[in-house]
């Protein structure tokens, strides 16, 4: 399938420590992981119940850099399937501090030439 993105995701796996779908708090029962993410998004997989457009408030621990990023996000498409959901969300409204934590997990932010 040809990569449609103008930035590469990187794969990552990182716990959901919290979720809010549309401002309302979906509780202890909401788990999911974040299997890529880029400066633009991620892919998140979850028991949350995701439609396309919803607004996903999400609190991510970032194993690499043992900090916690609260971002939010919009659902640009969801596939569905059984207890699950595996759903591509667009970040909205990102800051320049959650830019350099995403930056410190993808290595965007580097020089990436080696010497």
């Amino acid at each position: 399938m040809q990569e449609r993105r103008r930035i590469p995701r990187v794969e990552v796996y990182f716990v959901l420590e919290k979720i809010s779908l549309n401002l309302e708090e979906c509780g202890q029962e909401c788990r999911g992981v974040v299997k890529d993410i880029s400066i633009d998004g991620i892919l998140l997989e979850t028991n949350a119940k995701l439609n396309k457009h919803d607004i996903v408030e999400l609190n991510l621990s970032l194993t690499e850099t043992g900090r916690n990023l609260n971002i939010e996000g919009r659902v640009c498409w969801v596939e569905k399937e059984k207890a699950r959901c595996v759903a591509g969300l667009e970040f909205m409204d990102i800051s320049e501090k959650q830019r350099e934590m995403i930056e410190a997990v993808t290595g965007e932010g580097n020089d990436s030439s080696h010497h």
